[in-house]
């Protein structure tokens, strides 16, 4: 690939330094990257400015030209993410791997800053073992940790996994559906937070939001925190566990409910509505969040999503009897007949 190196910075230059962060510069390079494998005289000009701009630019973009250039032996460890709700009957499976060639050149450029940047973030993990999976609201991630134990991220999750342990998870944040295969001299443990959730072959839900951990079971059977209190879960029961409190709730739920999200459905009995403004959050492309005093406010019922923008908020208004109205950080449920106030 062409490269330019530019010296010096001019004093016109140095405020935009100022005002940069490593996480800027770092996003920015990526953006260069996509950019200049098919960029123009023009393109390539910009780029020489840029690079002229900062001495740290430079050091930038070099990182992420070696990321790219790692990538093969790192591609067992990056799964592409997909949007979801793609359609109605939409299915997550482990996407395949084509020769680098074709694979690297021929994503779409949002993709590829995807894969580049979770190449950048592994190779900075290179002394450990451990590696980090997120995904952004709107999106799911499918990681396959052994031939018959999958893991599948909602939207806006955060997990960690292990090379070298297939049998360890933790959930720092968000939603994820776990298919594990059982091992009794081997069980599967997920941390969450300060918790445990050990499973005994089993399909599970779990989400971790602040102060509030929840579980429920499709299949099989998990341990809640084994050895401290253990609380077992079987299949159709699902489990609150609200920080504040010293004791959790065990409650049942249709198995058919469990993990229903991958397939666009949202399914509610006397949820408040903060609860069902994180779960969209998570599954649409946007931040969704509560008005004060409605936070609490029961709702029970089901949401089909479907990926169809506008239309989609103008009907969950309708059926959560709420004003969604835009703000600078995405909407807010507001008391419905509230426009313009």
């Amino acid at each position: 690939m062409r490269i330019i190196r530019a010296g010096g910075v001019s004093q016109g230059k140095e405020a935009a330094m100022s005002s940069e962060t490593s996480e800027s510069i770092e996003a920015r390079a990526i953006e260069w990257h996509i950019r200049l494998r098919d960029g123009d005289d023009a393109i390539w000009e910009e780029f020489a400015e840029w690079l002229a701009e900062n001495p740290c630019h430079a050091a930038a973009y070099d990182a992420i030209e070696q990321a790219d250039l790692a990538l093969d032996p790192l591609l067992p460890h990056v799964v592409i993410r997909e949007a979801a709700n793609d359609s109605e009957h939409h299915v997550e499976a482990e996407p395949e791997l084509p020769a680098r060639g074709g694979w690297r050149w021929g994503l779409a450029g949002g993709t590829l800053a995807a894969s580049i940047a979770a190449a950048f973030l592994l190779l900075s993990q290179a002394g450990s073992s451990r590696y980090e999976v997120a995904t952004r609201p709107g999106e799911r991630q499918v990681v396959q940790l052994d031939p018959a134990t999958q893991v599948t991220l909602n939207g806006a999750t955060r997990m960690t996994f292990d090379r070298e342990n297939p049998r360890f998870a933790s959930l720092a944040k968000g939603e994820a559906l776990f298919q594990v295969r059982h091992d009794s001299a081997r069980p599967f443990r997920l941390e969450v937070g300060d918790n445990i959730v050990e499973d005994a072959g089993t399909v599970f839900n779990v989400v971790h939001e602040t102060d509030e951990v929840r579980v429920a079971v499709a299949e099989g059977k998990v341990v809640y925190n084994p050895g401290r209190g253990a609380v077992p879960l079987d299949a159709g029961q699902a489990l609150v566990d609200r920080g504040a409190s010293e004791s959790v709730a065990v409650t049942p739920i249709p198995v058919e409910r469990v993990g229903s999200w991958k397939t666009g459905s949202l399914v509610y009995s006397v949820a408040p509505l903060s609860r069902v403004a994180a779960d969209l959050s998570r599954a649409m492309d946007v931040p969704i969040t509560v008005a004060s005093g409605l936070a609490d406010r029961p709702f029970s019922g089901t949401i089909m999503l479907d990926g169809s923008g506008s239309e989609q908020l103008r009907r969950l208004q309708l059926a959560l009897n709420v004003h969604l109205d835009k703000g600078p950080g995405g909407w807010v449920m507001k008391p419905a007949g509230s426009a313009g106030q």
